[in-house]
């Protein structure tokens, strides 16, 4: 009986087995639930490349390439705008990190980003709407149904809002 294999280390090296499996399956089902909640953000290309391929299927590669010229020259219409919005964007964080804090040049600093980022949108979608005269009727369905959709960058947090609390009614005293 000279085993290193005894009753008592049988029982912590199950112990220590069971915990670290409890531990894996706690972290992959922790892992599926954030998986499950960013999933979302993940699917918004996705959804891009099949509408991009379903509105170009049965189309030549000509057809194709036609679309993404028109696509390409609209966007960048609007490129030096979206580079102005980057670098006041980036002026906002450099902001943030300095003390005191200036709120109120922070909102000035983050109104023009938001005002060149509206400029370089309306830059590309009138561009795009201009230049869909030379597309197919089903080409210029692709072009302006998918292409110019509204924006749901911010939708997820509408969705997760909770409800407004309701007021509870105070009881009134009687003298």
């Amino acid at each position: 009986m000279g085993s290193w294999l005894t009753d008592t280390r049988l029982k912590w090296i199950l112990g220590v087995s069971l915990v670290l499996n409890i531990f894996l399956i706690a972290a992959a089902i922790g892992a599926g639930f954030v998986v499950k909640r960013n999933l979302r953000d993940f699917q918004r290309p996705l959804a891009m490349q099949k509408a991009w391929r379903d509105a170009t299927a049965g189309t030549t590669d000509a057809e194709r390439h036609h679309i993404y010229a028109i696509t390409k020259a609209a966007v960048l219409t609007g490129e030096a705008d979206m580079l102005k919005a980057r670098a006041l964007r980036s002026q906002a964080r450099d902001l943030t990190g300095k003390t005191p804090f200036d709120a109120a040049q922070m909102a000035i600093v983050s109104e023009q980003a938001r005002n060149a980022e509206n400029d370089a949108r309306g830059k590309i979608e009138n561009a795009l709407i201009l230049n869909t005269k030379e597309l197919s009727v089903r080409e210029r369905a692709f072009v302006l149904g998918t292409l110019l959709r509204p924006s749901g960058r911010y939708d997820r947090f509408i969705q997760d809002r909770p409800q407004p609390p309701v007021a509870q009614p105070s009881p009134n005293k009687q003298p």
